[in-house]
């Protein structure tokens, strides 16, 4: 064999035994097992609470601001 033979062969063999780098064992993923249709939670009956009024600024006494 010539010296461009025996150069592409051991290159042939170097790509072939380095593939394609994946570490570990070789394995087919499992295929997802199928799940139960999700119903909602039922939230218990609530009274709703009313909103507290807005504060009127004029009616709030003032500070000295020291807290």
């Amino acid at each position: 064999m010539n010296r461009n033979a025996r150069l592409f062969a051991a290159a042939a063999l170097m790509a072939v035994l380095s593939a394609c780098g994946a570490k570990g064992p070789l394995f087919l993923p499992e295929k997802p097992a199928e799940e139960a249709p999700v119903t909602p939670a039922t939230t218990p009956e609530t009274t709703p609470v009313p909103a507290e009024p807005p504060i009127d600024p004029a009616t709030v006494p003032a500070t000295d601001g020291n807290g």
